[in-house]
């Protein structure tokens, strides 16, 4: 079961708080400005500046009163001037835009380019360092085989060179009067 909500009485809430936040804001402003009249350094700012631009405004409706043409040209050349001086600021602005964008942006992108060629010889350098690395391991392993087998080796000759005196002191002894079958005398 759904409830309606009534739109009416949303926005007359919303518009009272939006009056009363109103009208807290005045009354502090208020309070605020009377609490710094208060003090005398404060008001005499106050009254020196309102008299200041009392005296202005009063100077310049009586320039306009008198001579009116006079200080709409007086106005319109300052509007010129002003307008000429915000072209020369905004042709400076465009020129080191593209001083900035000419020159350092393709520094920019050169020292990237450079960077990148750099990072890819670098790459391409540890690459060949792995091959390297692993072209004298098995050198060295090749170097650790060999001497494996000839110290196996010289085992094996020496096991042979005891056989082979074993099997001379047998002949030996054969020839001292027991014949092996198959050997003549």
């Amino acid at each position: 079961m759904t409830q309606a909500v009534s739109y009416s009485n949303v926005t007359s809430s919303e518009e009272e708080k939006n009056g009363k936040l109103v009208k807290g804001m005045v009354l502090g402003a208020v309070i605020g400005g009377a609490l710094a009249m208060l003090d005398s350094n404060t008001r005499q700012k106050v009254a020196s500046n309102t008299k200041s631009m009392k005296d202005s405004t009063m100077e310049m409706v009586g320039q306009v009163k008198n001579d009116p043409s006079a200080v709409k040209n007086d106005l319109q050349d300052r509007m010129k001037s002003a307008v000429s001086i915000l072209k020369e600021a905004i042709n400076d602005a465009q020129n080191l835009y593209e001083k900035v964008n000419d020159d350092i942006v393709g520094q920019v992108n050169q020292v990237k380019e450079g960077s990148t060629e750099i990072l890819s010889s670098a790459k391409e350098a540890t690459s060949d360092l792995k091959d390297i690395g692993g072209k004298v391991k098995e050198a060295g392993e090749e170097v650790m085989d060999e001497n494996n087998n000839q110290s196996s080796g010289n085992m094996n000759s020496g096991s042979t060179s005891s056989k082979s005196s074993r099997f001379n002191s047998s002949s030996s002894d054969s020839s001292n009067g027991s014949k092996i079958p198959g050997q003549l005398g």
